[in-house]
């Protein structure tokens, strides 16, 4: 669809061979399937657009835009969140198996390995929090699956996090809460837990569980999906939510993936095309959620984390965290986390990853922890050398960035566009 209308908050439009690029990934990613999902048409883009305008036009007046314009409202995040947007965040999921059922969940769950982040394997609870130290995070947590089926586990990386790092790392931990007791939240708090995040759409927002947290873990948060036809229900919850005494509200858009391919497919939704495809009606119940819970005065934060936002922020700061362990002198780290080397003539840019082994591919260089454990830091190259113009070097030099080398020099703004 052109991007005819004027917008705030949402991404430059994408050319359309761009967008026709992106299309075309979708549809590779489904392959014959893509062709039974519902895509928006030109008159729902129209409207959906208008709609989203409006309420980003009225969250404009009362609500802080952040990271780019990928996030609102961040005018009340959780710590953890604001230790996400910062860049700080490692993201451990202990197991691989939930006892949930939750029809809008992106992942298999069918894992019986060990606990994994970013690709690296940590059987070791003092292994982890080393590493947590090597890399200066300044917040961990703790997901799956389900950590609360691994209860014992859970607490013992909990333990040795805050015993290696001290109150410097804040801790939180991601559940359905089905499994959570009253001497089980003790001994999450003892271990050093922050905070709490239950994803209540696992139990038809029933705040049974949830309760058992609050006045134990310091920061209550509840983080679920959007889900459209459950607007109303949600409306109330926040209310109830509020009065319980939860800090924060966290809402995803729901995005498609083959593991939930045949549950979100058959429930009608409309779909957009993007980096991933995503669910239209959820993002745009997630601003009204913004939206409703500022107009009624609700004591409650709601923060729309969007696709974009974890798509941009949260992949660049995994390559800055990376990049900045090879940076050379006269090197830059960009916004989004690429290498960036200048001559007298031109640039070039690299990519840098963090690998349990080495692939032997690409240059790479080997720290090793306190653990003993080594890790590798590996260099790969993303352009040749590209011949700038004197202006181009000069506005380099100065911060300034040429658009022909935006995607490596900035992250992208705004939502995405519909089409």
């Amino acid at each position: 669809m052109p991007c005819s209308l004027p917008s705030i908050h949402v991404q430059s439009c994408l050319s359309e061979s761009g967008q026709q690029q992106l299309v075309s990934a979708n549809s590779r990613e489904y392959g014959h399937l893509y062709d039974l999902l519902n895509f928006a048409t030109s008159a729902q883009l129209a409207a959906a657009f208008a709609e989203r305008n409006d309420l980003l036009s009225w969250l404009d007046q009362r609500a802080s835009f952040g990271y780019s314009g990928t996030k609102t409202d961040c005018n009340g995040l959780s710590p953890g969140c604001r230790r996400c947007g910062d860049g700080g965040w490692s993201c451990l999921f202990i197991n691989g198996r939930c006892n949930g059922r939750c029809f809008y969940c992106p992942t298999a769950q069918d894992d019986d390995g060990p606990p994994v982040t970013n690709g690296l394997v940590f059987t070791t609870p003092d292994d982890y929090a080393a590493y947590v130290a090597a890399m200066g995070f300044s917040g961990v947590s703790i997901s799956g699956g389900e950590p609360l089926m691994t209860p014992e586990l859970t607490l013992s990386y909990l333990s040795a996090v805050r015993k290696r790092c001290g109150d410097a790392v804040h801790l939180w931990l991601y559940t359905n809460g089905t499994l959570l007791t009253a001497d089980l939240c003790n001994r999450l708090r003892d271990a050093g837990l922050n905070e709490i995040r239950f994803d209540i759409g696992a139990v038809r927002y029933n705040l049974k569980k949830l309760r058992l947290a609050v006045g134990c873990i310091k920061t209550v948060t509840v983080e679920i999906p959007a889900v459209p036809e459950d607007e109303e229900l949600l409306k109330e919850k926040m209310v109830e939510m509020a009065a319980a005494g939860v800090n924060h509200l966290n809402l995803h858009q729901m995005r498609l993936t083959p593991y939930n391919f045949a549950h979100l497919s058959e429930r009608g939704y409309t779909f957009i095309h993007g980096e991933k495809v995503t669910v239209l009606e959820s993002e745009l119940c997630a601003l009204r959620m913004v939206r409703f819970g500022l107009e009624h005065g609700i004591a409650l934060p709601v923060n729309y984390c969007s696709f974009p936002y974890k798509r941009r922020f949260q992949h660049a700061a995994a390559r800055r965290r990376a990049a900045l362990n090879v940076c050379k002198a006269g090197e830059t780290v960009t916004e989004p986390g690429y290498l960036r080397t200048l001559s007298e003539t031109g640039v070039r840019y690299s990519d840098a990853v963090i690998l349990q082994n080495p692939s032997y591919r690409f240059p790479f260089e080997k720290i090793v922890m306190e653990s003993g454990r080594p890790l590798y830091m590996e260099r790969r190259p993303l352009t040749p050398e590209m011949e700038l113009s004197v202006a181009e070097l000069t506005a380099l030099d100065e911060g300034r960035h040429p658009e022909r080398l935006a995607r490596f020099e900035r992250i992208e703004s705004g939502l995405v566009p519909y089409f």
